[in-house]
């Protein structure tokens, strides 16, 4: 966990993420992720990190494939994937757009799946 706090610290530092990305990271974290998982978890809060930094600034947001949405959503894992956005989403006190929601689902599919 230490490696992915001190990634988020140096996102944070740049002015790659902003404060609320970076409070919500770590909030991510401290909830789902144990030190043994820490490296699988790498990808998904730096996209998370970086969603809500997108949605903040006001960028633009691409969708990620429908093929791999498709296979996404046939996942065992995908009600838990909701359920774990869900919980980012009450954090923010806000919903998620459509685009990274899906990019969320598939991040916390395959660390579910791992």
């Amino acid at each position: 966990m230490k490696g992915l706090l001190e990634r988020l610290e140096l996102l944070k530092s740049s002015d790659s993420i902003t404060e609320t990305a970076f409070d919500i990271c770590g909030k991510t974290i401290q909830k789902f992720v144990s030190e043994n998982e820490a490296d699988q978890y790498t990808m998904l809060i730096t996209h998370l990190a970086m969603a809500l930094t997108r949605i903040e600034r006001e960028q633009e947001l691409l969708p990620p494939p429908t093929d791999i949405m498709m296979e996404v959503y046939q996942s065992p894992k995908m009600e838990e994937a909701r359920g774990r956005v869900g919980w980012i989403e009450k954090l923010l006190n806000q919903n998620l757009p459509e685009e990274e929601k899906e990019f969320l689902y598939l991040h916390f599919v395959n660390v579910l799946s791992a």
